[in-house]
């Protein structure tokens, strides 16, 4: 239940974190990509997750108020 949970917020971390601040998360941490990669290609999630553009749309007015 916790991959659940957790795998949007690691798709808006990487997706939003990328576009509005430039930032990645580190190749050093190769646990997490190791992880994000598995939850990332589930097809429950590739399913259901929002497009890039929606994502980063959705974030711009908080990011850029």
């Amino acid at each position: 239940a916790v991959d659940l949970s957790l795998a949007p917020k690691l798709f808006h971390l990487q997706v939003a974190l990328e576009h509005f601040k430039g930032w990645k998360v580190p190749e050093t941490l190769t646990s997490v990509h190791a992880y994000t990669k598995a939850l990332f290609s589930r097809e429950s999630f590739v399913k259901t997750k929002p497009t890039k553009e929606n994502l980063i749309a959705g974030w711009a007015p908080k990011v850029n108020p």
